[in-house]
């Protein structure tokens, strides 16, 4: 009931994290493996309530540490609204 991926531009060093959950429940800490650690700001959340949503978020962003998990060298622990997707894009 959850997904996420990592989408890259033409640089692969131009990225965003899109974060998915598909199941009625917010889900507090859940960690994603990233490409790289830093900060990285919640660019766009379907649960804003500029779309009539419960505002559950990540606003601004969240950091990621360089703890791997899902093969990735760093992972963020991040809220995830219900019925939602989140996109992330790093700091440069």
């Amino acid at each position: 009931s959850m997904i996420s991926f990592v989408r890259r531009a033409e640089d692969p060093r131009d990225f965003v994290v899109v974060a998915c959950n598909f199941t009625p429940v917010v889900r507090q800490g859940y960690r994603i493996g990233v490409p790289q650690a830093g900060f990285y700001r919640e660019i766009f959340n379907s649960d804003s309530s500029f779309y009539a949503g419960s505002n559950v978020g990540n606003f601004p962003g969240c950091s990621a540490a360089k703890v791997s998990h899902h093969g990735r060298p760093a992972s963020l622990a991040m809220t995830l609204p219900p019925l939602s997707i989140v996109v992330l894009k790093p700091d440069l």
